[in-house]
């Protein structure tokens, strides 16, 4: 059986009665800590591209520039290439995956959600997901939403 996180990678609907559930909800405060602490004051960008680099377990290269407030309960399946900029206010939901390429500009507000809920009223507390990829130097403007 492979974890909770490559489940929930591979789009399976992954229950809150999951033995392995705690794993996941430990890691959704550790997300949540990380950026309640990035966003609760003034950070410098090699300050916020360290808060980022500790949320994603990816170092983040210099060209990349992330301006707070920025907004995920996970954060553990964002990846971004060189030159990203991302505006304030954007939420990224990533428990299935969001890459941003190379080049790839978010403008403010932006919002990209991997997570989506079974249509069942009994199971819709539960999640399943989806990847996103964003291509190389793409533009998404301020106040989108990608699903």
């Amino acid at each position: 059986m492979t974890d909770i996180f490559e489940r929930m990678k591979n789009g399976e609907l992954i229950l809150e009665s999951d033995p392995d559930y705690p794993i996941l909800y430990e890691a959704l405060l550790r997300g949540m800590r990380i950026v309640g602490q990035l966003n609760s004051s003034y950070h410098t960008p090699e300050q916020t591209r360290l808060a980022i680099s500790e949320l994603t377990g990816q170092k983040l290269d210099d060209s990349t520039w992330i301006i707070p407030p920025f907004y995920t309960d996970f954060g553990q399946f964002i990846r971004l290439g060189k030159k990203v900029f991302i505006n304030n206010g954007c939420t990224f939901m990533d428990r299935g995956g969001i890459t941003l390429e190379d080049g790839v500009f978010v403008g403010p507000n932006v919002n990209i959600i991997t997570e989506n809920h079974a249509e069942q009223p009994e199971l819709r507390h539960n999640v399943y997901t989806k990847p996103i990829l964003i291509k190389r130097n793409a533009w998404i403007g301020a106040a989108s939403t990608v699903l």
